[in-house]
């Protein structure tokens, strides 16, 4: 993209002109002609019209490092679940191998609250079967999965993170399990 009334072939000419970022919420400036430069075309405007100037609805203070687009970060709205209320945590999935078989994955829960003793829960869609658990101790009813916490990583603070990994069997697809929950509380997927 380019700024109002800036051309391809003048951005080369001028490399050191002041601009801002594309991802800044602020308006853009034109950029004040040379010279040497032709007169731009009369469909090409040099200066925004109040219509045309997109405004942000909710104008706060600039950040001077901006998240890139398509990313989230901390301060993001807390998640909601099906019925419109906080999430009591975001759950991560992450298959770190996968062989024919069977599979390695890992389990990352941010918790909103402080726990003194966590039970994570989750369903397999496909028949995936744990068969070895470290940093919780598991148990398999069907397809619904239950991590218990060990004595020594039991306690989380309000906003702290509790991980466990597994291995886990499997019988041709392997997609991700669903229907996360701490405590028995829901978990908004990450």
């Amino acid at each position: 993209l380019m700024p109002f009334g800036d051309r391809g072939d003048e951005s080369a000419e001028r490399p050191d002109a002041d601009r801002q970022p594309v991802a800044d919420p602020g308006p853009s400036l034109p950029s004040a002609p040379t010279g040497s430069l032709a007169t731009p075309s009369p469909s090409a405007s040099a200066t925004p019209s109040a219509e045309s100037t997109p405004k942000p609805e909710n104008p706060g203070p600039e950040d001077p490092d901006p998240e890139p687009q398509g990313t989230h970060s901390a301060s993001a709205a807390p998640a909601t679940t099906a019925r419109g209320e906080p999430a009591a945590c975001r759950a991560d999935y992450d298959v770190v191998n996968e062989w024919p078989d069977g599979f390695q994955a890992t389990v990352t829960v941010t918790t909103r609250d402080p726990l003194d003793s966590w039970r994570v829960g989750f369903t397999f869609p496909d028949g995936q079967r744990v068969t070895q658990m470290w940093d919780a101790s598991s148990d398999q009813d069907g397809t619904r999965v239950t991590a218990t916490a060990a004595d020594y990583n039991r306690s989380v603070a309000a906003g702290g993170k509790l991980a466990f990994g597994f291995l886990a069997s499997r019988d041709g697809t392997n997609h991700p399990p669903s229907g996360f929950t701490l405590n028995g509380r829901t978990c908004a997927p990450v």
